[in-house]
């Protein structure tokens, strides 16, 4: 069960550093106290099988551990929210921090009807919204969410647009 636990987790928060996240550092605890670090984007590929965890490197080599002797892994995230600065981004999501209402801008997006999705940390669909076409700007009441990150994912025929915000 707690092989399980150790996975699942590795994987959430795996999975949330390449979905937006900016996780920076893996650390691997084993029982014994001796703590590895490794960069994600150094990491080719991490494995979970027969009881064991593989780390594959970029730069080649691979290292193994058995779960049995494994503390906990863990995950340097940055939680920051960068300023969209770049005018050739499909949307813009403001003000960030945000209280109760965020502002949608979409730039290219417009011309196609769209989905809305506001995912929780944990990967949960908090809101979800349709708009038709030739829509420029939106606005969504988010009061009644807790405080923390959110990532607002944005569906437009083929084209899929993520960005992360703070709810104050």
């Amino acid at each position: 069960m707690r092989h399980k636990r150790l996975k699942l987790s590795a994987i959430i928060l795996l999975g949330l550093g390449l979905t937006g996240l900016q996780a920076q550092t893996l650390y691997v605890k084993a029982k014994s106290g001796t703590q590895t670090p490794y960069t994600l984007s150094d990491i080719k590929k991490m494995t979970f099988s027969s009881g064991n965890l593989s780390v594959n490197k970029k730069a080649g080599g691979t290292d193994a551990y058995a779960l049995t002797n494994l503390r906990y892994l863990s995950f340097n995230l940055t939680t920051e929210v960068e300023e969209m600065t770049s005018t050739d981004s499909r949307f813009i999501v403001y003000p960030n921090p945000v209280n109760t209402e965020l502002n949608l801008q979409f730039n290219e997006m417009k011309n196609q009807p769209m989905s809305i999705e506001i995912l929780s940390i944990d990967g949960r669909v908090v809101y979800n919204e349709q708009l038709q076409r030739n829509v420029t700007t939106h606005k969504v009441n988010i009061s009644e969410l807790p405080n923390g990150l959110y990532l607002c994912r944005i569906t437009s025929g083929t084209a899929i647009e993520t960005t992360k915000f703070i709810k104050q």
